[in-house]
């Protein structure tokens, strides 16, 4: 009897208090949570918990609780959800005997989860396509590879629930090819590792340890040790009983039902509770085949040993029911696709046709048979298992000499590093006065840097104060005359006003060229300054543009912005942009007749354009230099407000063009993202 466990990686950790809980009674309180679920990925993880715990016992409602849960995560773009409940479908479908499903559904897992470095549920699905090789295809050199590679990479992590699962099928893998030792030696190891797990809502401990005595069990009563066998199997009953594990019951009580032998009657009720079982859980499961096919073995025995159940006085019935039996658990292997089970099987049902007369289809039966069987259990199998086992202990070996190799060179190095500790110590004098060699150096230079910076500020303060006296004188001037202006406007002559007015007109350009001066040095700290965007509609840049300028009664404005657009960036930098660029409008139409500026707005993609046009004079390219020359010249004939225009826009990634056409205007535009 095979005993495989496929087990599904964990998703996360359990996060309800059902530690105490366990079968149906996990289940139902699990299902209870699902309504309460707060959020997506709360939800995900009760649909595997419970996916995980129907396959013990009812697989038709793991595959709907596992259909559920990818569907779900899928919804959310959970990835390494994705991959897990991919594990839960491909296991359903092992479950179910369908191994292109299988490996579909497995193979789609690996990817996710190669793609992810989760090498947890990496060792999880080698392990589970291991299962499919063997249950389903009788694979078992290919089975045995799979085992290898995840307990290769369970190994790497130190993971017990991982390497016990891994050691345990490759155990069954040495179990079904007769290589007791082998079985003995892996299946144990497995048990050992189960018994060290901690009870937790993750591993249930119980299922576990349940499942490697069932494994014990098995490979006693091959080596025909049935009283040890029996212990184990006995064992294995009381552990799924506590874990509420339907299969791990079925599986427990199918083998106590081999091991009666000659006691028909008892061993026809462990068989039948087994079957009983596997109806309930999964009777399309292998093991389920396989009681079938021990029932109809048992009524085989009975017909040969003359030995009539009470209340049947026909002998023939027996060999009717052998063969029922025999046929049913031939079926259920081969829609496993499972050749090992499915021969052995059908060498009974020729022995049952022989006994029958049915000598015919008893000798094409048999040859059937033997023809798989001579095929399962040739040499070359066995020499193709012994050698993928052969790479894994080479390896291992292998693993150990660099270790080794490591060691030796660690202390050959501690040796040199002993020997030559002496020099470093006499090298630390030198080290130290190197130090304060270079700590004096260091010192002239900072108190260099010092010197630079209290300069520097010096020079600064000197600047602002130049600023301030240069401030004040025109500031002055203005408020003066208009001060003279508005309390005594008879005491100047047309000609003294007039020079009082050019005065105080060159005092303006003064202040102008003074604040200018200001601005530059401010606008070499813009780097300082970072935008913040947000969705802005046009419609209310147009407002603030149309407010800003309504004193400007001799220039015609219009807005246009047909289609409501809105734009995402920071709007005090936009709006300066805007104000400076009708700005220089105004400025260009002082001497135009009719003077026009119209502002508009208008899709292009994924872009919003934002464009000004007036009806002055234009501009050349000369003048318009500073839009796309960091060092064009700056002043107040220069093109300042291009300078700030430029920096302003790269600030907010805008994207600034300008269609110069002297004597018929000019065009502004402003290329935005409305997104």
């Amino acid at each position: 009897m095979r005993i495989l466990t496929v087990i599904l990686a964990l998703l996360l950790t359990s996060f309800y208090a059902n530690g105490q809980k366990e079968g149906q009674a996990l289940i139902d309180s699990l299902v209870a949570e699902l309504p309460k679920a707060k959020n997506d990925t709360l939800k995900g993880r009760l649909y595997k918990r419970i996916a995980e715990e129907y396959f013990f016992i009812d697989t038709k409602s793991a595959i709907a609780y596992a259909r559920r849960g990818l569907a779900h995560v899928q919804a959310m773009r959970w990835e390494r959800g994705i991959g897990v409940f991919n594990l839960a479908m491909a296991r359903a479908f092992s479950d179910m005997g369908n191994v292109d499903s299988c490996m579909y559904y497995n193979q789609r897992a690996l990817e996710v989860f190669r793609h992810m470095g989760d090498t947890f549920n990496m060792a999880t699905t080698y392990n589970n396509i291991g299962v499919a090789q063997a249950n389903i295809a009788s694979n078992y050199p290919e089975a045995i590879r799979y085992y290898l590679l995840g307990l290769k990479e369970a190994e790497k992590q130190g993971d017990k629930y991982l390497m016990a699962n891994a050691n345990d099928n490759v155990g069954s893998i040495y179990l079904i090819q007769k290589n007791y030792p082998k079985a003995l030696l892996y299946s144990t190891r497995a048990l050992k590792l189960r018994e060290q797990l901690e009870k937790s809502d993750i591993y249930n401990t119980s299922r576990e340890v349940g499942n490697s005595l069932n494994s014990l069990g098995s490979i006693y009563y091959q080596m025909k040790d049935t009283a040890t066998s029996r212990t184990y199997f006995g064992k294995a009953v009381l552990m799924h009983e506590r874990a509420g594990n339907v299969e791990g019951l079925a599986k427990a009580y199918g083998s106590l039902a081999v091991l009666e032998k000659h006691n028909y009657n008892t061993k026809l009720i462990y068989a039948r509770k087994s079957e009983k079982l596997w109806n309930e859980v999964n009777p399309a499961h292998i093991e389920a085949a396989n009681n079938l096919g021990n029932i109809g073995s048992t009524y085989l025995e009975m017909y040969k040993s003359n030995f009539l159940p009470e209340g049947i006085s026909d002998k023939s019935w027996l060999l009717k029911e052998a063969e029922r039996y025999l046929r049913k658990a031939i079926k259920v292997s081969e829609e496993n696709g499972d050749i090992s089970y499915k021969s052995h099987f059908t060498g009974t049902l020729a022995e049952v046709q022989e006994q029958s007369g049915d000598f015919r289809n008893a000798y094409y039966n048999f040859r059937t048979y033997k023809q798989v069987e001579d095929s399962l259990y040739s040499q070359e199998e066995k020499n193709k298992i012994a050698g993928l086992e052969g790479e894994r202990e080479i390896a291992l070996r292998d693993k150990q000499i660099r270790i080794n190799t490591l060691e030796l060179e660690a202390r050959k190095r501690q040796q040199w590093l002993l020997t030559g500790g002496v020099l470093v110590l006499a090298a630390i004098g030198g080290l130290l006065y190197r130090q304060s060699r270079l700590r004096k150096r260091t010192n002239v230079q900072l108190l260099h840097l010092n010197n630079e910076l209290d300069e520097a500020n010096q020079v600064k303060a000197r600047f602002f104060a130049i600023l301030s006296h240069d401030l004040r004188s025109p500031v002055a001037n203005l408020v003066n005359f208009l001060h003279l202006q508005k309390e005594a406007p008879d005491l100047m002559s047309g000609a003294a006003a007039e020079m009082h007015q050019k005065r105080l007109t060159d005092s303006a350009e003064s202040l102008l060229e003074t604040m200018e001066s200001m601005l530059l040095w401010s606008k070499s700290q813009m780097q300082q300054f970072r935008p913040q965007a947000r969705r802005i509609a046009v419609d209310d840049l147009f407002e603030y543009i149309r407010k800003f300028f309504s004193g400007t009664e001799h220039i015609a404005f219009t807005f246009e912005n047909a289609d409501g657009l809105a734009v995402v960036t920071d709007e005090d930098y936009l709006r300066t942009i805007m104000q400076n660029l009708t700005h220089n409008a105004v400025k260009a139409l002082k001497t135009t007749n009719n003077p026009q500026i119209h502002w508009a707005a208008r899709a292009e993609g994924s872009q919003v354009v934002l464009s000004v046009t007036d009806n002055g004079p234009g501009a050349s390219e000369e003048q318009l230099n500073a839009l796309y020359d960091d060092h064009a010249a700056m002043g107040i004939k220069s093109g300042l407000g291009l300078h700030l225009i430029r920096d302003l826009a790269r600030a907010i990634s805008c994207q600034i063009s300008a269609q110069p056409n002297a004597g018929n205007g000019m065009k502004f535009s402003l290329s935005l993202t409305n997104i």
